[in-house]
């Protein structure tokens, strides 16, 4: 499945976000571009979009903001990557207009 869902990364999201393949676990982590913190674009936008992500501060221990967000790919349907993807680079492209 990480395969699947990079490929849809490379697809959407090239010249929006960096990510790379995972060797290990669930998750893809995806650095959004020009953007200092995912929390907005992901609680409010992406939510009503119907693409569920978890932003980056999540994870860290003062909630500092993070550009991040993490993706998992061990409950999704591959058939849903690409559209979950085309939806959020949408996102992501009125979030830096």
């Amino acid at each position: 499945r990480a395969p699947a869902l990079a490929a849809a990364a490379d697809k959407h999201l090239a010249g929006l976000a960096e990510w790379s393949l995972p060797t290990a676990g669930m998750f893809l982590w995806i650095k959004i571009l020009g953007i200092e913190d995912s929390f907005t674009l992901i609680k409010e936008k992406a939510i009503a979009a119907k693409v569920i992500l978890v932003p980056g501060s999540a994870f860290s221990p003062s909630g500092a903001p993070s550009p991040y967000v993490r993706a998992s790919f061990s409950v999704a349907d591959p058939k849903l990557y690409d559209e979950a993807l085309s939806r959020l680079a949408k996102l992501i492209k009125s979030s830096q207009a």
